[in-house]
């Protein structure tokens, strides 16, 4: 075989291959490299008609940083059940509070109450203060210190949409962290599915679950529609502010030497081949903090024919 039929022949390999999206050898890679010095092909309008080459301007987008970790719908029962308890706590610490101001204030007058009395409505008084503080810390170590229905004027309202499942909770562990202090909130999807998503109303730290490494997040879904307890979710936490970038589409990306690329196009029709990074997926694209600008034009159609173009020589290819 002549060297000008193997050129032509290593073409439509690579060609092939950019077209598939997968990597181009290596060794074809570096060799056309060496020789044209250059990651840019120059094609003129009617070249690019013919290849089918069409482009598209890249679009601001933001990307927000996150991690990702199991989650599981959890049973509310005993939730429920220490909310009540801690209701009864509340009105029993509250009534003795008061049956002993009234004690001591009926002490004082030395007539209405003895002195045994008056202890025996501080010690219960004493009872149920205690009673209550360690409900109150329990439901803090089950739960979380800022676990929403601590706060007595919400409980009332948090335990009917419990009981009805118009709320749900939820339990999230994060093995790579949270990057925050407190956690704003819960985006949660079933495991293996992007059909439907659900934002939490609210999310709060919660107790560590032993065996998942990590922090733990508590939150709650309102009107969680297709969900019921038990069902594992998969749960994602914003770790920083949103970083400002641009969007590459999915449809520009060909591989080759093992790095991903695109083709940006310039005034003087010339297609320059830039890296771009697939770390920072989004639903359409790859997200490019930098190396790129909103309004660079970049070759969404016919991107692996000019990769076969540059790494074989346009001007042998034509011939």
């Amino acid at each position: 075989m002549t060297p000008r039929l193997r050129r032509l022949g290593a073409l439509a390999a690579a060609a092939l291959l950019g077209a598939c999206g997968r990597d181009a050898p290596d060794a074809d890679v570096e060799a056309a490299e060496h020789e044209q010095g250059s990651d840019a092909v120059a094609l003129d309008a009617d070249e690019q008609r013919r290849l089918g080459i069409e482009v598209a301007e890249l679009r601001a987008a933001q990307f927000q940083p996150s991690n990702t970790g199991p989650a599981r719908v959890v049973d509310a029962q005993a939730v429920i059940e220490t909310m009540m308890a801690l209701a009864r706590a509340e009105t029993n610490a509250r009534t003795s509070r008061a049956a002993l101001v009234r004690s001591r204030d009926l002490f004082k007058l030395d007539t209405a109450v003895s002195a045994e009395a008056l202890e025996n409505v501080e010690r219960q008084a004493a009872q149920d203060e205690a009673e209550l503080r360690g409900l109150q810390a329990r439901a803090a170590l089950g739960f979380g210190a800022s676990a929403p229905w601590l706060d007595a004027a919400r409980r009332e309202q948090l335990l009917t949409a419990l009981g009805t499942g118009s709320t749900l909770l939820v339990s999230a562990s994060f093995p790579s962290g949270l990057g925050a202090a407190e956690p704003e909130g819960l985006t949660l999807q079933r495991v293996g599915s992007d059909a439907e998503r659900w934002t939490s109303s609210e999310a709060w730290l919660g107790p560590a679950d032993p065996a998942v490494p990590g922090p733990a997040v508590l939150a709650l879904l309102t009107t969680p529609r297709g969900l019921s307890y038990g069902e594992r979710l998969t749960a994602s936490v914003a770790t920083g502010a949103p970083v400002a970038g641009t969007l590459v589409p999915a449809a520009a990306v060909v591989l080759a030497s093992g790095e991903a690329w695109c083709y940006v196009l310039h005034e003087d029709d010339e297609f320059e081949r830039r890296r771009i990074a697939l770390d920072q997926p989004l639903d359409e694209g790859y997200f490019q903090a930098d190396g790129y600008a909103a309004g660079d034009r970049v070759v969404v159609a016919g991107a692996g024919l000019l990769l076969a173009r540059e790494l074989g020589g346009g001007a042998e290819a034509e011939d």
